[in-house]
């Protein structure tokens, strides 16, 4: 069975793949066909229409990438949940006794509220880990980025002067063209 992260690395894959076709001589020869026939303006237009879907999404990743994140920023509040904790293993009386009569009913509050956060950050941390590979997530959105800049260079390359083009040959001097199958 797939994890999310070998779904995500095999999207990436693709996405790389894809890249690496855009940037081959077959697609460098189309966009030059394609300035020579003057048609570059309008291909650009859906080239930028592309550009813009890939924004979306590298801003889609980016929002997952932030949620991925929530573990590490959950590890973060470790010294106040120990904080927490040490409130919360004190009885209201041990509380008293040690001086702080303000802090005592709040004893039992800490201890639930340690054990609620508690299993809160540990089922994050294992849904967001297993879901969302922050790795993965990272590499996903760079190569998304690579597409959308070698769209933008072929884009540019469209609207660039078309390439001069090749004198036809010479048939010589004193030569005629064949004529409805005839020889010379």
């Amino acid at each position: 069975m797939s994890t999310t992260a070998d779904i995500v690395d095999s999207i990436t894959r693709l996405v790389i793949a894809v890249d690496n076709l855009l940037k081959t001589d077959t697609v460098n020869a189309i966009v030059s066909l394609v300035r020579r026939f003057g048609i570059g303006a309008p291909v650009k237009v859906g080239i930028d229409a592309l550009g813009n879907a890939l924004n979306l999404i590298i801003g889609w990743i980016a929002k997952l990438e932030q949620v991925a994140a929530i573990p590490e920023l959950l590890e973060k509040l470790d010294p106040a949940l120990e904080g927490l904790k040490a409130i919360g293993d004190k009885s209201e009386q041990e509380m008293r006794d040690m001086g702080m009569e303000a802090l005592a009913p709040l004893a039992g509050a800490a201890h639930a509220a340690h054990l609620v956060l508690e299993k809160i950050r540990a089922g994050a941390v294992v849904i967001l880990q297993g879901y969302l590979p922050k790795q993965s997530l990272t590499s996903l959105r760079e190569s998304v980025i690579g597409v959308k800049a070698t769209l933008k260079a072929l884009g540019e390359a469209l609207l660039a002067a078309p390439p001069p083009t090749t004198p036809a040959p010479s048939l010589g001097a004193g030569t005629m063209p064949l004529l409805a199958g005839g020889t010379t």
